[in-house]
């Protein structure tokens, strides 16, 4: 090939590229999906008011912990391996759930879904990072997460039919084909690889990390925010929180010794990481509080589940128009200035929707929210972590920023839990949810501007003008 021509992605390529968006879809769809169906379910299996965001919670706090598992063992036993691995767990958990008949048993199944989808989108995004040319990188990132972005937002109103019509069952259900289609298609797609070390699984690293986070969510779900104060310091939320302290220092310091950490700290020592991660916790904040976006219509403008969600397809086609060329454009211009309309246009969206009142208003400021987040979501994150890391610190690092998202997320849904809880026959517990996706866009807008400005792809731009082949030995 001549140097001076640009690498494109082959035929073999787009068919991993695919296999790969197909399995971040089925994910991504998961956390959403079950949002309108939730008063259902609550119902059905008579859950008390703090008890109904479990239903997302827990499955986002085990995701937290699978993801830097999962990016751990593909680093051991191989990207595919692991990746089907993930997509034939997810599919048994999914089974489950469509089965269960009680609470306990509904969010064993969720723990199993959550367990096999950790992995799906941090392995898609290192597989991406070994087999697409570094110059359609920028596209392909942008390709995974537009399927993030549309899968989030088009699962309300999917969940809300299917509810409607087929019961709650079917929204578990619905996965099973999926799966089984995924498993044909990528087992066949996907490179055959091994491992890049064979050193020992962090054992004692994901057990801290897994009690850390779950004390964590407890007791921010435990909160009051009409009496914050008075709430912090009662027996139901202080010694989770303590207990939350103590446990992640203690990982934190657990991580300086295995060969192979479930994270690497010395991922932390670089500033344009810190700001990709705590960009990757603001998507989630704000991912959190589009969970509840239809609950937030249906009680402003008294309308029912299926019409709820439906109003959620502007933000999908929002993301849909503009998430791909957001990614195309990082190839041109860089992170920063994609970062920085993503974080403007969340934060100016979530403030906007505090103050929503009718349809159309509803609709234009899922508008100006869904262009924020194609900005946000996926692809630009990602290829700060891409540029700033080496083939054996890409897997982890990728694992990482993934569990900085489901963190954000987590945090978020126990947060919202809260939220509504304090405010059970009011609309200000909403209201609460995206004025804190607001401040917390606020932030990452402020942060933005400390990102490089130029492309991440490389510090030498010699590269640019090897061929795919040596761009493969030199990144």
């Amino acid at each position: 090939m001549n140097s001076q021509e640009k690498p494109q992605i082959s035929k073999q390529q787009w068919r991993i590229l695919i296999s790969l968006m197909l399995g971040v879809f089925m994910g991504a769809l998961d956390i959403s999906i079950v949002a309108p169906a939730i008063p259902i379910i609550a119902k059905n299996l008579s859950m008390t008011q703090r008890q109904i965001p479990w239903i997302i919670t827990l499955y986002i706090l085990v995701y937290v912990i699978s993801t830097p598992l999962m990016s751990a063992l593909s680093d051991r036993y191989g990207r595919k391996r692991i990746f089907l691995f993930n997509v034939a767990t997810f599919g048994a958990g999914s089974l489950w759930a469509a089965f269960s008949g009680g609470f306990g048993l509904l969010l064993a199944g969720r723990g199993i879904q959550a367990l096999g989808a950790g992995g799906l989108f941090p392995i898609a995004t290192t597989v991406i990072g070994e087999n697409i040319p570094q110059q359609k990188r920028g596209m392909a990132l942008g390709f995974v997460g537009l399927v993030w972005g549309v899968a989030g937002i088009l699962g309300p109103p999917l969940g809300g039919w299917l509810t409607q019509w087929l019961g709650w069952e079917a929204i578990f259900f619905l996965n099973i084909p999926i799966a089984a289609i995924l498993l044909f298609y990528a087992g066949r797609a996907l490179p055959h690889d091994t491992g890049v070390h064979e050193h020992p699984l962090d054992v004692l690293g994901m057990m801290l990390l897994g009690s850390g986070l779950a004390s964590l969510a407890y007791g921010l779900n435990q909160l009051h925010s009409k009496d914050f104060l008075r709430s912090i310091v009662s027996t139901n939320v202080w010694p989770w929180l303590a207990a939350a302290v103590i446990l992640l220092v203690a990982f934190a310091r657990a991580e300086q010794r295995p060969r192979a950490p479930i994270i690497s700290l010395r991922l932390f020592v670089k500033r344009q990481l810190n700001i990709g991660l705590y960009l990757g916790f603001a998507g989630g904040i704000t991912e959190a509080g589009l969970v509840f976006l239809p609950f937030f219509a249906m009680r402003t403008l008294n309308i029912g589940v299926g019409s709820a969600g439906t109003l959620m397809l502007a933000l999908a086609l929002t993301l849909f128009i503009f998430t791909e060329p957001m990614g195309m454009l990082i190839d041109k211009t860089g992170v920063r200035l994609v970062l920085l309309i993503g974080t403007f246009f969340t934060g100016l969206g979530a403030f906007l929707l505090v103050n929503a009142y009718s349809v159309w208003e509803f609709i234009g400021f899922q508008v100006v929210l869904g262009i924020g987040l194609s900005a946000l979501l996926g692809a630009p994150v990602r290829y700060v972590v891409l540029s700033e890391t080496n083939d054996k610190e890409r897997a982890s690092a990728q694992g990482v920023v993934s569990l900085a998202g489901s963190f954000g997320l987590m945090t978020g849904t126990a947060l919202t839990g809260a939220f509504l809880a304090s405010n059970p026959n009011g609309l200000h517990g909403f209201r609460e949810i995206f004025w804190m996706v607001a401040l917390v866009a606020a932030v990452g807008f402020l942060l933005s501007f400390g990102l490089k400005s130029k492309n991440l792809v490389g510090e030498t731009n010699h590269r640019r003008t090897n061929s795919y082949e040596e761009i493969n030995e030199t990144t």
